[in-house]
């Protein structure tokens, strides 16, 4: 059959299906990923993207390759793919006992939304960057039409595989005419690349939603250009039939399996090449969709203090501590930890830490309803002060009658709380500290993942640890923390490939033998000590076994204006590197690394800019630029690049320091409780020593956790106006 008629039967199949085909609504996301990890047909893209916010991790595998991915719709009109695919039939690299590996990113953009008229239309980028074994560029448009998603597409590189037109940028440029190969560096943006190929290719299909709900059925016309595998060194299987053709018409079902309201688990099955059978698996998130309060706070009429006084200073000794002592202890039965209790006059304020609710609009209304509970009659106005690690990272303020009056039909609404305004210190204030608080010995074990990724040995090695935190308190904000790590079970036994590149000393490349000389030992022992300068600069000074590779001492100063959307910050550390083993012992390299660094929060998409300079671990100068994304459940997605004075071949394969990470909030895991604690991971392609720096702990990080989770301080306007304006706010009195 001559494959460029394909698409009039594809059409006519999809109509056929329509025409006894029911409408459908969707009780879950409607669209589902493509063998590669994005949203598409069968190995094809199409100009469809998920829910803003979509987050999914998955499998697939068909003869010769098996996938492993991440996606997550970084942006409503921007989609990006981390993706390993195995190749069975060739080795790792010579001598390997390993199967080919190779890493890919993608992007998605999206360039015209669907309309009654008109094609939803994208652009997109598959393999971008690095090797460029499946790098390939598209043009693709999806029109639905009752119950079928039709696709159509152009396709460059590895969607150009067959001759259907000649490639239309090689009559502007001859050499567009050569598809170009990948850097041997790895880790560049080879341009020539783009858009480059003898050939352009169409392909397309569809998608059609049966009256079974959640199962899709796709079809589609695969353009993919398996030559440059072909023509591959094999190692483990000769080529043979592993990639014969014997059909460009791709067959897949796809049923989504509704877990939770947030979550849904996608099967997938289908036939490929006409003699392939394919299968895959993922599991679907949204960052975006918050659900049902874990804890609500119901209705409740407030009480009186029944104490004869209406002034804290009219009361005696003995009544005055007992008042103090009650707050506190109604504070501890809601998991709050009170540091001090402040008497200003008309006003009732609380110095409170707490670990529980994330929801920091739900903690302050609660904490603000125990102080109410236990105000005289003078107090008019009650404050919470929320401290971290010894110092304030925010304050609410709330009229106490309309207080009393919001509570009586249920939660406080936010926009009665006034944030980070600070009352003068009046004249008789008096601050009750908790003399029962410090010094305080805190402890915890919990199991711990350690792995790394992709070597010649092995793909994954991986660790199971138990690691065991204390932490002493000395005073506010004085602390001893400790982290050990005793190892339950690992592979390293077979990590044994060390052989690293670049110029630089390697203040991280000697990771593998971090890894096996320290199965157990010391990850971290140091003395931090934060406290407030004033209501706009935060300090810090650190002393100690910083991390798992370095010790040393140093610290942080962190000024940040009163609407907390911007800062600048400044860190040095003198450090030394630490022995393999996680022991006491260090090595003889010592440096001293130190950045001044810009944070500001820009409210389109509650994006995070954080741009640093300065000297890096290996002695290197540069800057650090950090990108990142918070959504709505309080998950965090960015990337890094690092660019120094250590160019590419200096660097070594990979050209440049990268980093892709996210953070999730341990609140998305929790049925029935919240608490704020979150967990992260990144991803590096590969481990590199320029840009590199040491990893005490952010202060910036601390200071805006709490900030982040309120809406009406996080969406405050940005201005260039605002920005400027910050330099010269003083800081205000405080209570």
């Amino acid at each position: 059959m001559n494959k460029r008629n394909l698409f009039p039967i594809i059409f006519a199949l999809s109509f056929s299906f329509d025409s006894f085909s029911t409408e459908s609504s969707y009780s879950v996301e409607p669209y589902s990923q493509n063998v590669y990890g994005g949203i598409g047909l069968v190995q094809m893209p199409s100009a469809r993207f998920s829910d803003d916010g979509q987050f999914l991790f998955g499998i697939s595998s068909e003869q010769p390759y098996h996938r492993l991915y991440s996606k997550v719709q970084i942006f409503p009109w921007m989609e990006a793919v981390v993706r390993y695919t195995e190749g069975t039939f060739r080795a790792y690299n010579e001598g390997s006992h390993q199967t080919w590996k190779d890493k890919g990113i993608d992007f998605k953009f999206k360039l015209l939304e669907e309309d009654g008229k008109y094609p939803q239309v994208a652009f997109g980028l598959t393999d971008f960057g690095g090797t460029g074994a499946f790098s390939s560029e598209y043009l693709v448009a999806s029109k639905k039409i009752k119950n079928v998603d039709y696709t159509l597409g152009l396709g460059w590189g590895r969607f150009g595989g067959l001759d259907h037109a000649k490639n239309v940028f090689s009559i502007f440029d001859d050499n567009r005419s050569i598809r170009g190969g990948g850097s041997n560096l790895g880790g560049t943006i080879n341009l020539g690349r783009f858009f480059s190929g003898k050939n352009m290719s169409f392909f397309g299909g569809l998608e059609y939603q049966s009256p079974l709900p959640n199962l899709t059925l796709k079809l589609e016309y695969d353009s993919s250009d398996y030559t440059d595998v072909l023509n591959k060194e094999t190692k483990f299987d000769e080529i043979g039939d592993i990639f014969k053709i014997d059909s460009r018409i791709n067959y897949g079902l796809n049923y989504a399996f509704k877990v939770s309201e947030r979550d849904t688990i996608d099967f997938s099955i289908g036939y490929i090449r006409g003699n392939t059978f394919y299968a895959g698996m993922a599991v679907h998130s949204n960052l975006n969709f918050l659900g049902d309060p874990k804890i609500i706070l119901g209705a409740e009429k407030l009480r009186n203090t029944n104490l004869p006084a209406s002034n804290y200073l009219d009361l005696d000794q003995n009544r005055q501590k007992f008042l103090t002592n009650r707050i506190i202890k109604e504070m501890a039965r809601s998991g709050f930890v009170t540091h001090a209790v402040i008497y200003n006059e008309n006003e009732l304020a609380a110095e409170i830490s707490q670990g529980q609710y994330l929801n920091k609009t739900q903690y302050f209304d609660l904490a603000s309803r125990i102080l109410a509970n236990n105000a005289l009659e003078n107090i008019d106005t009650i404050t919470v002060i929320n401290i971290d690690q010894g110092i304030e990272t925010m304050r609410s303020t709330v009229n106490r009658s309309e207080l009393r009056t919001a509570v009586l039909s249920g939660p406080l609404p936010e926009e009665l709380i006034s944030f980070n305004e600070y009352s003068e210190a009046r004249e008789g204030r008096i601050i009750e500290k908790n003399e029962y608080l410090y010094p305080n010995f805190y402890w915890e074990i919990k199991p711990s993942m350690l792995g790394t990724i992709q070597h010649q040995e092995d793909f994954y090695f991986w660790q199971m640890q138990a690691l065991i935190s204390t932490q002493y308190s000395f005073k506010k904000g004085l602390y001893l923390s400790t982290d050990i790590g005793i190892n339950i079970a690992n592979n390293y036994e077979r990590y044994t490939y060390h052989i690293p590149d670049g110029e630089l000393y390697h203040v991280r490349q000697d990771r593998r033998l971090y890894l096996t000389e320290g199965e157990s030992g010391l990850r971290r022992m140091a003395i931090d000590y934060l406290f407030d300068v004033n209501s706009n600069i935060k300090a810090k000074i650190t002393a100690g076994y910083l991390e798992w590779m370095y010790g040393g001492i140093g610290g942080e100063v962190l000024y940040m204006p009163e609407d907390r959307r911007w800062g600048l910050g400044f860190d040095a550390y003198f450090v030394k590197q630490r022995d393999f083993d996680q022991k006491f012992g260090f090595q003889d390299y010592q440096t001293l690394t130190g950045f001044l660094t810009y944070y500001q929060d820009i409210p389109f998409y509650d994006l995070r800019l954080k741009l640093s300079a300065g000297r890096f671990l290996a002695e290197d100068k540069g800057v650090h630029v950090d990108i990142s994304r918070r959504f709505k459940t309080g998950a965090r997605v960015g990337g890094i690049i690092a660019l120094t004075d250590c160019d590419a071949a200096c660097v070594g394969e990979g050209s440049f320091n990268k980093w892709i990470y996210f953070e999730l909030p341990m609140d998305l895991f929790y049925l029935n409780s919240s608490t704020r604690k979150k967990t992260g991971y990144s991803w590096t392609p590969l481990t590199k020593d320029a840009g590199q720096k040491v990893e005490p702990g952010s202060l910036y990080k601390l200071v805006m956790d709490t900030p982040d989770e309120i809406n009406s301080v996080r969406q405050k306007q940005w201005s260039i106006k605002r920005i400027v304006s910050g330099f010269g706010t003083k800081a205000k009195a405080r209570t």
